[in-house]
């Protein structure tokens, strides 16, 4: 075999990465299509949170959602939410919306198909017969996605959801850090992401703990600018 055989191989595996995991996870989370990463434009935001439930720190969040008197969008990993089924009851109960973040956190641009189809069209069958919810929205870990992602997103007839404000929060942050940098981002229509589990790849230890004590502050601040709380179920 030449070397101009073994150079076109590459550039062909090569261009088959790139069309399979680069481009769709640059179409998505860079550029922002295919997506929703904001609502209506009106005086509403949209708290979201992912990764969860955590047996310790979701308990917490929903005590402190529930005192705000704020209803919130949870993207769940569907191995935690059966595993931790009574959180999940008691965030639907209390009108919470409860969406996909996956089986498992997964880089997803790394996955086949089948193990790409588990996560949307597999979790939103776990989550459907374990809850009786029906899902609606899918946030892949991280924001990213790979090309077989949109062929199950058609399948189960899932729409692709990313946010317009990210603040860090699964690193360990001062709470007023956290509030600083919402406010200076906040707009009608904020489709707002944070954390609630430390045990996913790059999150630090503890770090929802600051989440946890910016509820209050962040109700504060929307309401000051004369905003509300919707979830994604109300808007959309």
């Amino acid at each position: 075999m030449t070397m101009v055989w073994v150079w076109t191989i590459v550039l062909i595996l090569v261009l088959m990465i790139f069309i399979y995991s680069v481009a769709p996870a640059l179409w998505t989370r860079v550029f922002r299509l295919s997506s929703v990463f904001k609502g209506p434009a009106k005086p509403e935001v949209s708290l979201t949170f992912d990764d969860g439930p955590h047996p310790i720190y979701t308990p917490q969040l929903l005590d402190a959602l529930d005192k705000g008197g704020v209803r919130a969008t949870f993207f769940v990993l569907a191995e935690k939410a059966e595993l931790h089924a009574d959180i999940v009851e008691r965030m639907i109960k209390s009108g919470h919306d409860i969406q996909i973040h996956g089986n498992t956190h997964l880089f997803v641009p790394l996955l086949g198909p089948v193990r790409t189809a588990r996560q949307v069209e597999g979790a939103a069958m776990r989550l459907q017969k374990k809850f009786h919810v029906q899902t609606k929205w899918y946030r892949p870990t991280w924001g990213l996605c790979n090309l077989y992602s949109f062929v199950s997103l058609k399948k189960s007839g899932h729409r692709l959801v990313t946010w317009s404000i990210m603040v860090g929060d699964w690193k360990c942050t001062p709470v007023d850090m956290l509030r600083q940098r919402i406010a200076k981002r906040l707009h009608p229509g904020s489709i707002i992401v944070l954390h609630d589990n430390d045990e996913t790849f790059g999150a630090e230890l503890g770090a929802p703990k600051s989440v946890i004590e910016l509820i209050p502050y962040l109700v504060e601040d929307v309401h000051a600018k004369g905003y509300r709380f919707s979830t994604l179920a109300e808007w959309f």
